[in-house]
């Protein structure tokens, strides 16, 4: 087996313990994303999503209030 794809495994192993630890500790009612999101995505795309989502939230939001 190539060393990298062993390495990419382990890498996503770490990504799934580290949300699993995360959802069990309650970060998701305090956080938007769970940690591999950040692991994964660039600065730019993690401010640009989470204005789209937000923004997303805030249409949500009005809509229930009319």
């Amino acid at each position: 087996m190539d060393k990298r794809i062993v390495e990419k495994v382990k890498f996503h192993i770490k990504l799934k313990r580290m949300d699993d630890w995360w959802y069990y500790t309650g970060g998701n009612c305090f956080g938007l994303f769970p940690p591999s999101f950040y692991y994964t995505h660039t600065e730019e795309e993690v401010r640009r999503i989470t204005d789209e989502t937000l923004e997303r939230l805030r249409s949500m939001i009005k809509k229930l209030e009319s």
